[in-house]
């Protein structure tokens, strides 16, 4: 079993989102796309980025299940 698939595990689990760290996310779906399994990541749940009016962004992650606030965000795609 890889540390990816230990870490999709536990947040399924545990009924987490996704990853944060800084201004770094990556969902269930597309978990550490960077192929870098950062220690000082930390479980989190997806925030709608239409709530925040100063996001310009994918999606959102917070600590805080039911947030309204974006604290740790993913960037789109251009």
């Amino acid at each position: 079993m890889t540390i990816r698939e230990i870490v999709k595990e536990y947040l399924e689990k545990n009924g987490y989102d996704g990853l944060y760290v800084d201004e770094c996310t990556c969902s269930l779906g597309d978990l550490m796309p960077c192929d870098y399994s950062n220690p000082n990541c930390k479980a989190g749940y997806f925030v709608e980025s239409n709530l925040c009016a100063d996001c310009d962004v994918e999606f959102c992650i917070s600590p805080t299940k039911g947030d309204d606030k974006c604290r740790h965000f993913a960037w789109r795609e251009q």
